[in-house]
């Protein structure tokens, strides 16, 4: 394959031009097949010179841009020989002969019409989902006492009484009248508990809550089997028909089902593209402006040394080939100033084809990647890509490349994918490299097995050569890989997002979620904590690349070294408690203009906590989600920091203002719905380890009020 070299921005390193160019290889034919004009394409492990397709950018919305190292993606490129198939029509069969009925027949009968009242039919046990309104439920009934039981499960002689009847009214969105009034009085024909006739077989639809349903079975066990059909003893609870249910994650405490609230639709998704070499959002929030007027501010002490606000981890708190949670951060792999070299290798199957045509979209969600890198390093960090316009076929089946994990090393695949490249690269020239699939490829993954589960993979682990995960090019070893699977091809969790968090770990930055609350397994897996997803909950992209806010914290990028310490204001909290009530200015984390971007207060040994400001622009563009609760999607996030903590057990928590506690925010069905209502609207308040926090006023800037 030949390659072209381009980088923008930063050093560049190219191979060497005296490097002899690799031999020319025999190439395998796979067919692939498409609606119309099918072609037969040559994918080989070595292939020829194709034609190069440059991505096309369409719309130009306005953006603020940061300064940032563009880059021109060099192009690899695989042999496309077209050939047109042969296509065989479908056979034409003749028309079947008729046999002659008998001539002699008997005469049918004729079936009656059968005889309705308000609509439905008599002399049938229907429901009262079968209804328009009470008022119609009870004419029918009182005209089919004897079929009834479907209508009047708690024997009162009122039909689809609201919360008592088996089925209740929202099966048809309610009444204006309710069945009280429509019907006449409520007087039970015997005594009730919670309302329900007791000596009758009861159903867990007849109640209104659980606790009603456990009272009523507490005073009729004889009658219970219908509410506790699982026998523990508890009526309408986990395991029994109707019982108790969170509604899949909507609500914080248990429900029955009946009274569930409809699954709102998720939000509509923020189209990220790149439109003149940048990455941007098709659709943008308006932002708030202004300065503050009439406020009066109160001076800031003198800040600590920012080293101070370096916090150490804590010694021997880092094992297991984990992160760096604190200082030092430990950059074994790659620099947070370097020019990466990246590579992309589209993977394909014999059973499972990808399209050329699919690439030039898949390639721009690595160009979102690398765009999101250049700008939140402030141009410390740029890409020289090189990037493939043809497939690579793999070997073996794809099912033959299965995975136990959702997110996985998958060194076979991986090892196949780079032979398959290695002639083409000359992988001692290559950073990072990242596999491209086919849509919706059934890479085989989870427990139990199944191909339509992530199937993501990636490795930056330190590795010995006798491990099974070691994966290596005729240069040597190759360590850094990452490669999102069909999960991530949802518009409201695109790949870039997986890119974005995964290559974090290349510069040793951790994880902030739980690792014990991550689904590795599956979507069948069973995880059995009492929190969503870790105490940042879904605040960055390194605690949820799914969730409504994917930028790199301010912690992180302090880890980093990507935030200079003229922004960062550093204080301990002796000086806060000796000076009392100051004021500062602080500039969002993605807007790229001059200011303070955090306010670290160090606490202890190896703790602090961090205040910083948010707006609803790229890459946190979906923190717009919280206006649908009733949030200003802008303000002031605050979390404390205990760097006694590793990697992957909550290292960093958030803080919600007074009065706070979650909101239902549903994204899909992998995403905990309920997040932590964490972001400081003005006027909110919060206090911390005896500090006092309160957003003061949101405009062009935040103004933060820290008080003892």
């Amino acid at each position: 394959m030949v390659l072209v070299s381009a980088c923008s921005g930063g050093a560049t390193e190219t191979a060497d031009p005296d490097t002899a160019a690799p031999e020319a290889s025999t190439t395998t034919e796979a067919t692939t097949e498409a609606t119309t004009n099918t072609t037969t394409t040559e994918a080989a492990t070595k292939t020829t010179t194709p034609t190069t397709t440059q991505p096309t950018n369409t719309t130009t919305p306005t953006t603020t841009e940061a300064a940032t190292n563009t880059t021109t993606p060099t192009t690899t490129e695989a042999a496309t020989n077209t050939t047109t198939p042969t296509t065989t029509q479908p056979t034409n069969t003749t028309a079947p002969t008729t046999t002659e009925a008998a001539t002699n027949t008997t005469t049918p009968t004729t079936t009656q019409p059968t005889t309705t009242t308000a609509g439905v039919p008599d002399g049938v046990v229907a429901g009262c989902g079968w209804f328009e309104s009470q008022q119609q439920a009870q004419e029918w009934f009182e005209a089919n006492r004897d079929f009834g039981g479907g209508v009047d499960g708690n024997g009162d002689g009122i039909a689809c009484s609201e919360g008592l009847d088996e089925c209740c009214p929202e099966a048809w969105g309610g009444w204006e009248e309710s069945a009280t009034t429509a019907a006449g009085p409520t007087t039970a024909a015997g005594p009730t508990t919670a309302g329900v006739l007791n000596g009758t077989f009861a159903t867990c639809g007849s109640f209104l809550t659980p606790n009603d349903a456990q009272t009523w079975f507490d005073a009729n066990p004889d009658f219970g089997e219908s509410v506790d059909g699982n026998g523990d003893g508890t009526a309408c609870g986990d395991g029994d028909i109707g019982g108790a249910t969170d509604c899949s994650k909507r609500f914080p405490e248990l429900v029955l089902p009946q009274f569930c609230p409809p699954q709102p639709a998720p939000p509509e998704p923020i189209i990220v593209a790149i439109v003149d070499g940048k990455a941007v959002t098709l659709t943008t929030y308006p932002l708030p402006t202004g300065q503050p007027v009439g406020l009066e501010l109160s001076a800031a002490p003198d800040e600590s040394d920012e080293d101070l606000c370096r916090i150490p981890q804590l010694p021997g708190s880092r094992t297991g080939g984990y992160h760096s949670t604190g200082f030092p951060v430990d950059f074994d792999n790659l620099q947070p100033d370097q020019n990466v070299r990246l590579a992309t290798i589209p993977v394909d199957w014999d059973d499972y084809e990808g399209d050329p045509a699919n690439l030039p979209a898949k390639h721009e969600q690595v160009q979102i990647f690398m765009d999101y890198y250049e700008t939140a390093s402030q141009g410390a960090l740029s890409f020289t890509p090189t990037f493939a316009t043809g497939w690579y076929r793999l070997p073996e089946s794809v099912s033959d490349y299965p995975q136990r994990q959702i997110s996985d090393f998958n060194p076979k695949l991986a090892q196949h994918g780079i032979d398959a490249a290695d002639d083409d690269l000359d992988f001692s020239q290559v950073d990072m490299v990242v596999f491209i699939f086919p849509i919706a490829a059934p890479i085989i993954s989870g427990v139990p097995p199944s191909p339509v589960e992530h199937a993501s993979l990636q490795n930056f682990s330190v590795l010995e050569p006798a491990d099974e995960r070691w994966v290596s090019s005729d240069e040597g070893w190759v360590r850094n890989y990452i490669g999102g699977g069909m999960y991530f091809e949802h518009p409201i969790r695109p790949v870039w997002s997986y890119y974005v968090h995964e290559a974090a770990h290349m510069w040793d930055i951790p994880d902030w979620y739980m690792h014990e609350a991550s689904y590795f397994l599956g979507s069948q897996q069973v995880i059995d904590v009492d929190y969503s997803i870790g105490p940042l909950d879904a605040w960055g992209v390194m605690s949820s690349q799914d969730g409504p806010s994917r930028t790199f914290v301010a912690w992180s990028r302090w880890l980093f070294g990507w935030l200079d310490d003229d922004q960062v204001d550093c204080y301990t909290i002796e000086q806060v408690q000796q000076h009392g009530s100051f004021d500062t200015e602080l500039v969002a984390l993605d807007i790229y203009e001059p200011g303070t971007k955090a306010i670290i207060i160090r606490t202890g040994d190896y703790s602090g906590f961090l205040i910083e400001s948010r707006r609803p622009v790229f890459p946190d563009h979906d923190i717009s989600n919280w206006e649908a609760v009733g949030r200003d999607p802008y303000g002031l996030i605050v979390y404390e920091i205990d760097a006694t903590i590793p990697d992957g057990m909550g290292t960093l928590s958030v803080v919600t203002p007074d009065g706070h506690d979650s909101k239902y925010i549903w994204r899909s069905d992998r995403a905990a719905p309920y997040i932590a209502d964490a972001l400081f609207n003005v006027g909110n308040t919060a206090t911390v380890q005896g500090v006092e926090i309160e957003l003061l006023f949101t405009g062009d800037r935040d103004w933060v009020r820290i008080s003892k």
